[in-house]
């Protein structure tokens, strides 16, 4: 009975996580559309995930305090609004041809995902049984893979074999036409469903501890997720541009569509990473697993870095460089990442546990400053040596785990 209870609002969870994932992975191949159309730099391409991902730190503890006046319902039909008008914001500033309204809509487009991140993650806990959240986080996770997979994939097919050199906004206005109706199905939808809104306010009474907060393996862990999110954003993004960079160079015959193809594996592997981890963490806890996957990434991009762009395997009858393979493929490694991160860094902390979840999704705007960080070196020093930086987070992560999760974390009650 509980499980038909919660199935329309569970499902309309997962739905929102796969436009989370969609929204979210356009960033990697419009890097590449308004580097072609506004001439920019690798550094300048990434200024559309920055302003995208800047939006969690101004959004992430508004969104909590927006959710605990107005609901979870009405918190995440406002986040769909903020889509909406995200999109047409972007296609205006694309097509007009001003750079800074294109990034103030990447801005609102982040907005709302940030306050669905919040509407989300708590939902799924709650719909169900204590015992089942685990499962239905993973499926979430699944559906959010879905999205990742498909949205490079989808804009390199309507790019198709366009000159790269001629790439613009107008190119994919199909795409943010469809982005538009989308979610204007959703927020329909979304109208007749009935949420079960749970007490998530404070007491007014109860004075607020923050002690854990300051704790070296929070803090460090909170570090990690800013880094992880970092790394696995750039890696898509500036991946996308390395295989395009090859393709205007000649060394290869690559066109956006194969390049959005093999973006897409990063996704791909982190949808199997995550799937499997749900199978494998009922038998092996979260510090382990972080370890042998930060071990495991590490390596990966190490082995990446050192072997030849001459190196090449075969997709879809096109060679492409095995390194830029290997790169993308370590989602499979980092799937786990946030789960295990965020588990460490708040186990034992108690009540402050929400504000510490608020401190987290916060720390997604790492997402928008290392790829940023990246493209510098990539102006600097070229693609292959950027990837330097993705060492330097995979190694923090891997010692994170390694020495400083093994610590306890004791909150006031």
């Amino acid at each position: 009975m509980q499980k038909n209870k919660y199935f329309v609002p569970l499902l309309m969870m997962f739905v929102l996580f796969f436009l989370i994932a969609f929204t979210t992975g356009l960033n990697n191949p419009f890097s590449k559309v308004i580097q072609t159309q506004f001439t920019l730099s690798t550094f300048q391409s990434q200024f559309g995930n920055l302003a995208f991902f800047i939006a969690y730190i101004f959004m992430g503890l508004p969104a909590s305090i927006l959710v605990n006046h107005t609901g979870y319902k009405k918190a995440a039909a406002i986040a769909l609004c903020s889509l909406f008008a995200g999109v047409w914001i972007v296609f205006a500033g694309g097509n007009i041809g001003l750079i800074w309204l294109y990034l103030a809509g990447m801005f609102v487009l982040g907005c709302g995902i940030t306050i669905l991140q919040v509407v989300i993650n708590p939902m799924i806990a709650a719909l169900g049984t204590p015992e089942g959240a685990n499962s239905r986080m993973n499926f979430g996770g699944s559906f959010f893979g879905v999205g990742s997979v498909l949205a490079p994939v989808i804009v390199g097919f309507i790019i198709g074999n366009a000159a790269v050199e001629t790439l613009s906004v107008a190119d994919v206005n199909p795409l943010l036409y469809t982005m538009a109706g989308l979610v204007l199905i959703v927020m329909t939808v979304l109208y007749f469903v009935q949420f079960p809104e749970m007490n998530i306010s404070q007491q007014k009474n109860e004075k607020a501890d923050y002690s854990a907060l300051r704790n070296a393996k929070f803090v460090a862990g909170v570090i990690a997720v800013f880094l992880y999110v970092g790394v696995e954003v750039a890696t898509g993004s500036i991946s996308f541009l390395y295989l395009t960079d090859i393709a205007e160079k000649g060394g290869l015959n690559i066109n956006a569509e194969i390049a959005g193809i093999v973006v897409s594996l990063y996704a791909f592997s982190l949808l199997i990473g995550r799937l499997l981890g749900g199978v494998i963490g009922r038998k092996v806890s979260n510090r382990p697993q972080l370890i042998a996957a930060s071990a495991a990434a590490l390596a990966m991009f190490l082995i990446a870095i050192f072997l030849p762009e001459t190196l090449t395997v075969k997709i879809l009858d096109t060679a492409v460089p095995i390194k830029v393979v290997l790169f993308v493929c370590i989602g499979f490694f980092t799937s786990v990442f946030w789960t295990c991160i965020f588990i460490l860094a708040t186990e034992g902390m108690g009540k402050q546990t929400n504000i510490a979840s608020g401190i987290f999704i916060m720390m997604v705007c790492g997402g928008g400053i290392v790829p940023v960080l990246q493209g510098k070196l990539v102006d600097k020093f070229g693609f292959a040596d950027s990837y330097w930086l993705g060492v330097a987070c995979l190694a923090f992560i891997f010692i994170y785990a390694l020495f400083i999760a093994k610590s306890k974390i004791v909150a006031q009650s």
